[in-house]
């Protein structure tokens, strides 16, 4: 795809977000949650990014269409998701594999109830994203830790720990995020190989959230069922569109399921739940992103790229007390504010009142990320680096 397919690409035009209800930018929800109302939101992982032009419009002639009657099946969507992944990830993908599903955080939802009984195990490894916490919680299972251990300024999982938690009968499932979400890691193969190896051996069915897996940064982002038959067979993956293309409001996501029996339990869990079915501008959307927002897509990564090298360097050369933990993938960014020397409630504070950031505190990822917060750089480049000088000034002001 040439620039000539995607024109008038300006990641630095200011979207007012406000026009619409949006959840990142709802006052009074920044309000229930951070105690203000007037912050940077960071905190919800979509972008400032208007999506890409081909996506806008199909959409668009969709609308103008006028009559948004039942859709009929079609294989399109998933031949050009398998397509997607051959080209962009080496992933042969049967599109038979694949089962559409309203969001991927319902697909995991759905695959621990599945697979697992009340009062089973679930392997995660913090700090990881909150919401599988509330979701083991919420349908009585145990949340299991396997924390990630952070060494040289790079996070690495901790083998023999999971090993001896595998290895626990009553322990069913894994969690997997990757690229991992807060921390940006990419996971190698040789980190899934292991992983998948000591998961095999103990029985123990891996859920692969796989939502973030195009935006990469000098690294291969590999899909865990692509590193072997046997692997494809003790996994389930939820991959979709939303985080790639901005499409959050949108889009739906699909689950990946090479055993036949799991794959037919977990189509027909959404068949009787009669949550089975996409509606008319989501299909529409996540065709045209996958046939013809290439481009555009690695346009953003080439932004994002820009902005978190603008971050890295401010930091350094202005408040080195806060530290980049370097993201490998996803445009969330993990920042180490243990440098502060502050207490995690006063770090809360200090992020909202004196520094005007709503982001993500690191202990809702778990206790493990104490002294760390989240933020969100899919924004045009002003907007962060005024939020960094924000965060300079309230640094400045600590001493």
């Amino acid at each position: 795809m040439t620039p000539s397919d995607e024109e008038n690409i300006d990641f630095d035009v200011e979207v007012n977000r406000t026009e619409v209800r949006t959840l990142k930018f709802d006052s009074d929800m920044l309000d229930s949650i951070f105690g203000k109302k007037d912050l940077w939101p960071s905190w919800v992982a979509d972008m400032d990014f208007k999506s890409s032009r081909h996506i806008q419009d199909a959409l668009a002639r969709q609308v103008e269409h006028g009559i948004y009657g039942y859709e009929s099946s079609s294989e399109a969507l998933p031949r050009a998701v398998s397509a997607w992944y051959a080209n962009r990830h080496g992933w042969q993908l049967d599109p038979g594999l694949i089962l559409f599903t309203p969001r991927a955080l319902a697909s995991i939802a759905a695959l621990v109830r599945l697979f697992s009984k009340e009062g089973d195990g679930v392997i995660v490894q913090p700090p990881v994203f909150y919401d599988f916490k509330m979701i083991i919680n919420a349908n009585g299972r145990r949340l299991v830790k396997n924390p990630l251990r952070l060494k040289g300024g790079k996070y690495r999982m901790d083998f023999d720990r999971l090993e001896s938690v595998a290895a626990d009968p009553e322990n069913r499932l894994l969690i997997l995020c990757n690229p991992h979400n807060p921390i940006g890691r990419v996971w190698s193969k040789q980190d899934l190989a292991r992983l998948s190896e000591i998961c095999a051996a103990n029985d123990v069915y891996i859920i692969a959230d796989e939502i973030h897996g195009d935006i990469t940064y000098q690294c291969n982002y590999t899909p865990l069922a692509s590193i072997s038959d046997e692997t494809s067979q003790n996994c389930a993956t939820c991959i979709s569109p939303v985080k790639s293309f901005n499409l959050a409001g949108v889009a739906n996501s699909m689950i990946v399921i090479a055993d036949e029996e799991k794959r037919a339990l977990c189509k027909d869990w959404f068949n009787r739940l009669e949550i089975n079915k996409n509606n008319v501008f989501t299909t529409t959307a996540m065709l045209s992103a996958y046939t013809n927002a290439g481009y555009w897509l690695d346009r953003v990564i080439e932004y994002l790229d820009e902005n978190i090298r603008t971050l890295r360097v401010f930091l350094q050369q202005k408040i080195p007390s806060v530290r980049l933990v370097e993201p490998e993938g996803t445009y969330l960014l993990w920042l180490d504010f243990r440098g502060l020397g502050l207490d995690v409630r006063q770090l809360e504070t200090f992020l909202v009142q004196q520094a005007g950031i709503a982001g993500n505190p690191g202990h809702w990822f778990g206790r493990e990320g104490a002294g760390f917060a989240r933020i969100n750089i899919a924004c045009p480049r002003g907007i962060l680096i005024a939020a960094l000088q924000r965060l300079e000034k309230a640094v400045a002001e600590l001493a």
